[in-house]
C-alpha cells in the first residue's frame, strides 16, 4: 500500500469521526437550548371519582360506561366550562393576575377516577382555577341532575297535590257533618224519643182496638188518637233527620279515609322515587381537590439523548459524503501507472 493512499484513509476517517463529534455536539446544544428556552410552567392535578347505574346501550354496557366517562372528559375539558372557571376565579379572587391555564383529564384505566391535570404559568392562579373548575362542573352537574329528576318528580308532586287537595276538601265535608250531627244529637235525647215513640204506638193501637167496638166515649177517644198520630209523626220526622244526619257523617267520613289513603300512597310513591334516584343514578364527586402548584421541569437526559443522537447520524451521514468526494477527487487526478515493456 502506498503512503498517499494510507494518508487519504486516514483522512477520511478523521473527517467522518470529525462530523460525528460536531452533529452530536450540535444536537446537544439545540435540544439543550430548546429546553432552556421554553417558560416556566406550573401544574396542578384534581381527582374526581364516578360512578353508579349507568343504564347499558344496545351494545352493552361496557359501550355505555364509555361514554358515560366520555362525557365527563369532554364537559370538564370544554371551552364553556374554562369560561365559567375563569369568571368564578375572577369573581373570588379579582387580585389575581389572569393567565391561560391548560386542562388535560384522563381517566385511570379500569377504575372511575378522574385526573384532572392544570398547567399554567402562575402557580397560585392555576390552583384557583382548577378548584374553581371542580366547582363549576360539580354545580353544572347538579343542576343537569335537578333538571332530570323535575321533570319525572314534577309529575309525582302534581298529583301529591291533588291527592291533598281533594283529602282536604273531603275532611273539611266530614267536619262539617260532624258538627251539623253534633248539633242535632244535642237536641235530641234518642233513647227517650225510641222509647216514647214506641209507647205512644202502643197506645194508638189499642186505641185503634177499641175504637172498632164503638165505645161510649169514642169522640174523645178519636180526638186522643188524632193527638197520638200527629206525636209520632214529630217523632220519627226526628228520628229520620238524626239517622239522615249520622248517614252524611258516615259517608264524609268514608269519603275522607279513601281520600287520605290515595294522598298517602302518591306520597310514598313520590318520596321512594326520589330515594331510587338519589341512590341509583350515577355519581360524580371530587375525591382530591387541586394539589399546590409545582414547578414542572422537563426531564433533559431524553431529549439530549435523542437529540447528540440525531445529531452524530447527521454528521456521520455529512461526513461519509464528505469523505466520498474527497476519494473521488483523489482518484481522478491521480495519473496512470505506466507498463513496463516486455
Amino acid at each position: 500500500m502506498s503512503t498517499p493512499s494510507r494518508s487519504l484513509r486516514i483522512l477520511r476517517v478523521l473527517i467522518i469521526l470529525f462530523c460525528v463529534i460536531l452533529g452530536a455536539s450540535s444536537g446537544v446544544y439545540l435540544s439543550a437550548l430548546r429546553i432552556t428556552g421554553k417558560p416556566q410552567v406550573f401544574r396542578s392535578l384534581a381527582k374526581l371519582v364516578a360512578g353508579g347505574r349507568v343504564v347499558p346501550s344496545n351494545d352493552g354496557k361496557s359501550e355505555a360506561l364509555t361514554d358515560f366517562y366520555g362525557t365527563i372528559i369532554e364537559t370538564i375539558e370544554s371551552a364553556e366550562m374554562k369560561r365559567k372557571a375563569s369568571e368564578r376565579v375572577r369573581a373570588l379572587n379579582p387580585e389575581l393576575k389572569e393567565s391561560d391555564v391548560q386542562i388535560r383529564v384522563a381517566q385511570t384505566k379500569g377504575t372511575g377516577i378522574i385526573n384532572i391535570l392544570a398547567t399554567g404559568s402562575g402557580p397560585k392562579y392555576t390552583q384557583i382555577f382548577l378548584n374553581s373548575l371542580l366547582d363549576e362542573f360539580i354545580a353544572f352537574r347538579q343542576a343537569i341532575r335537578e333538571q332530570a329528576q323535575g321533570r319525572v318528580l314534577s309529575t309525582f308532586l302534581q298529583e301529591v297535590v291533588n291527592k291533598q287537595k281533594a283529602m282536604e276538601e273531603a275532611r273539611d265535608e266530614m267536619e262539617a257533618a260532624g258538627r251539623d250531627a253534633t248539633s242535632i244529637l244535642a237536641n235530641i235525647d234518642l233513647q227517650r224519643l225510641e222509647e216514647r215513640l214506641k209507647a205512644l204506638s202502643n197506645e194508638r193501637d189499642d186505641l185503634k182496638l177499641a175504637l172498632r167496638s164503638t165505645p161510649p166515649d169514642a169522640a174523645e177517644k178519636e180526638k186522643r188518637l188524632g193527638s197520638l198520630d200527629f206525636e209520632i209523626k214529630r217523632i220519627q220526622t226526628e228520628l229520620v233527620t238524626q239517622e239522615a244526619a249520622a248517614s252524611k257523617l258516615r259517608i264524609a267520613t268514608d269519603k275522607y279515609n279513601v281520600a287520605k289513603e290515595a294522598y298517602q300512597k302518591m306520597f310514598d310513591r313520590a318520596e321512594t322515587f326520589q330515594s331510587m334516584f338519589n341512590t341509583q343514578s350515577d355519581y360524580v364527586v371530587i375525591q382530591e381537590r387541586a394539589t399546590t402548584a409545582a414547578e414542572h421541569i422537563e426531564d433533559w437526559k431524553l431529549p439530549i439523548l435523542m437529540g447528540g443522537g440525531l445529531g452524530a447520524l447527521a454528521g456521520l451521514v455529512v461526513g461519509l459524503l464528505i469523505s466520498w468526494l474527497i476519494s473521488a477527487l483523489a482518484s481522478s487526478n491521480t495519473p496512470p501507472t505506466p507498463q513496463s515493456n516486455s
